[in-house]
């Protein structure tokens, strides 16, 4: 039997729980035995599940399922910002501003902004932590000529809305959310703490003053796909 064969049946196991979480599970040499394969087969797809993300080895002992995490909701508003929506379900929440700079002008990014006057757009990233580990990456490109003084800010910018409410705006709305799949980078998996075959949703909108009809920024989330589930707002 071909080592996907070796992985899919182990990823089947585990879905299905025929193994309890942080149990051991068979041995490479038990596997190999039972599906009359190498035992390099079988080594090849625990690593491919240890990339998913699904297991951990511990060298000298064996390979262990890893237990669940809690998985938190998001529902897909525009006018709640994500500070707020993670306080109401975990007391263990932080934001860390790792990203503060103005990007060229050539950057294609800028076709996301609608400017009213001269521009200048800022990136703002922050990483989540959920728990203590780091669950998302979220970066707003800030119209930065609405708010000259961003630079000077940064203590108030680990949640921009609070930011925003800060210089007089309260009310807010998105006019598209677009959800899509990636692989993390080395970039992601170094601010993640993520293995390389764990997706991640990437959520972009807009984000608008809703009194004047001016839009504030864009944005761009990158939720770990083992820590977040999604509701579409009806």
């Amino acid at each position: 039997m071909e080592q996907f064969e070796v992985r899919d049946y182990l990823i089947e196991r585990i879905r299905k729980t025929e193994y309890k979480e942080d149990r051991k599970l068979p041995s490479e040499n038990m596997l190999a035995e039972q599906f009359s394969v190498p035992r390099k087969r079988v080594r090849d797809a625990y690593i491919y599940l240890e990339q998913m993300g699904l297991i951990e080895s511990k060298q000298g002992v064996g390979h262990f399922i890893k237990p669940k995490r809690k998985m938190l909701d998001i529902v897909l508003t525009g006018d709640v910002s994500f500070s707020e929506k993670m306080k109401q379900q975990t007391n263990d929440y932080r934001s860390v501003l790792t990203r503060l700079e103005q990007i060229s002008r050539t950057d294609s990014l800028y076709h996301h902004i609608e400017f009213n006057g001269s521009e200048k757009l800022y990136i703002v990233e922050r990483i989540r932590y959920i728990d203590g580990e780091p669950a998302a990456i979220h970066r707003s490109y800030v119209n930065a000529e609405l708010f000259p003084d961003i630079k000077r800010e940064q203590n108030k910018l680990t949640s921009i809305y609070q930011f925003y409410k800060l210089n007089g705006i309260y009310r807010f709305e998105s006019k598209f959310t677009r959800l899509s799949t990636v692989f993390p980078g080395k970039y992601e998996r170094l601010m993640l703490n993520c293995e390389n075959l764990v997706p991640l949703i990437m959520v972009e909108s807009d984000n608008w003053n809703k009194d004047q009809n001016i839009q504030l920024e864009y944005t761009e989330i990158l939720y770990r796909s083992d820590r977040f589930s999604f509701q579409l707002k009806g």
